[in-house]
């Protein structure tokens, strides 16, 4: 019923997209299809609105996971890369920042979900080079960061 109630709404979302846009909606069964156009589709408890290229997630769209996390931002072949902001609701952690293959990377802040914030460079999904890492009691840690771990103070 879940599906069937997400895929109503992506529809509408859809359609309200491409009124009055010179953008192609997409038809046919198969999104595997797709190029060049703007659709939605749901699978496996997932879903995701927007541009699709090849068959591929591309360029501007709106995915949300089977938990109710959801990115909205770019993509690129299918994964999160570009500007995106993930929110997961459960949890209460936020991310905006830039992605590359599905995975944080360049600068960004993320706000966790007990209250601390990282504000700096990402590598591959990890707190990597400048950055700031700052805690809920407002203690503050700011300089290099390697592999998700604080270094030291810049000088």
């Amino acid at each position: 019923m879940r599906i069937k109630i997400l895929t109503i709404c992506l529809f509408l979302f859809t359609t309200q997209i491409c009124a009055g846009s010179n953008i192609t909606k997409c038809s046919g069964e198969n999104h595997r299809n797709w190029s060049d156009c703007v659709g939605s589709v749901a699978l496996d408890g997932t879903a995701y609105v927007g541009h699709f290229k090849d068959g591929l997630y591309h360029g501007k769209g709106t995915f949300t996971f089977s938990d109710g996390a959801t990115y909205v931002g770019e993509f690129n072949k299918g994964k999160e890369s570009g500007y995106g902001i993930f929110t997961c609701w459960v949890h209460g952690a936020k991310y905006k920042g830039s992605f590359i293959n599905g995975k944080k990377h360049g600068y960004g802040v993320y706000s966790y979900p007990n209250g601390d914030i990282y504000k700096g460079n990402w590598h591959n999904g990890m707190k990597h080079g400048e950055g700031e890492y700052i805690y809920k009691n407002k203690r503050v840690e700011k300089g290099l960061f390697s592999n998700d771990k604080y270094l030291k103070l810049n000088k």
